[in-house]
């Protein structure tokens, strides 16, 4: 199948397993192992969903899912699927939340959609055909770092990690405009791809978070690497810097600074 036909196709998946979500707005919780780790029957419903019909538009990829129990990233095309990016967020009726469904092709990202579940925004990109959301082209700001927008996440289930984010953070903080957490790392990655945010960071993310926006920012003219300058793989978790042109070297510096354990 032509990409740009799967994409479309795939995107509206995305969208009906929105639908599916918004209409479990208060489901069943479980817990899951690590610190503050849910599911809820609503994410276990997006994947199902998402699975099936993927699977059916698109048999030869495989899936790399993160309510699944083993995950290999395999040769050829691989769905790296979040059902739903925010479960806290979901369960607590507090709204940023998204499912994020990137396809890799022998480990590079071809193909990244990201809904919004309440904003109803889908952000999608395809290799080499830039980003948009909802249709419309969106690319990354200008804004200098003085006057930024950055957000960042806490790597919420390495709470080891938190001393050095929080000092990454102050170090920011007092260098940028302004400091946000939205508890979704996929809608604040695609908040600096769109231009709304410059810049990003997070100690520990995985790859079902950040694989559908790593290609949404590509495309959008941001730029991504681990806090150690590598650049992204999707076969395992890794810490995240993303920003515009202007903003990323300088946050990459200083997030390092505070993070030498995080280096790749």
């Amino acid at each position: 199948m032509e990409l740009d036909k799967l994409a479309q196709e795939a995107a509206e998946i995305v969208k009906q397993a929105g639908a599916l979500v918004r209409g479990l707005e208060h489901p069943k919780v479980y817990t899951k192992e690590g610190h503050a780790n849910f599911v809820t029957e609503a994410d276990l419903a997006s994947q199902k969903f998402l699975m099936e019909k993927l699977g059916t538009l698109f048999p030869q990829a495989r899936f790399f899912v993160e309510e699944q129990e083993e995950n290999h990233l395999h040769p050829g095309y691989n769905w790296i699927i979040d059902p739903i990016d925010g479960t806290t967020n979901f369960m607590r009726g507090y709204r940023p939340c998204a499912i994020s469904v990137g396809l890799v092709k022998d480990g590079v990202g071809v193909l990244g959609l990201v809904y919004d579940v309440w904003g109803d925004e889908l952000f999608s990109a395809q290799e080499g055909q830039g980003a948009f959301c909802n249709g419309q082209p969106i690319h990354a700001a200008e804004t200098p770092l003085d006057s930024a927008l950055i957000v960042f996440g806490t790597a919420l289930y390495n709470r080891k990690w938190a001393r050095a984010t929080f000092a990454a953070a102050e170090e920011v903080f007092l260098h940028c405009g302004d400091l946000r957490r939205s508890g979704s790392a996929a809608i604040d990655l695609c908040s600096v791809a769109a231009g709304r945010c410059d810049g990003f960071f997070e100690l520990y993310l995985s790859p079902w978070d950040y694989c559908a926006a790593s290609v949404i920012l590509r495309e959008a003219g941001a730029l991504t690497c681990t806090t150690g300058g590598a650049a992204l793989s999707y076969d395992r978790g890794m810490p995240v810097v993303a920003g515009s042109p202007g903003v990323f070297a300088r946050l990459k510096g200083m997030v390092e600074k505070h993070l030498p354990e995080a280096k790749e």
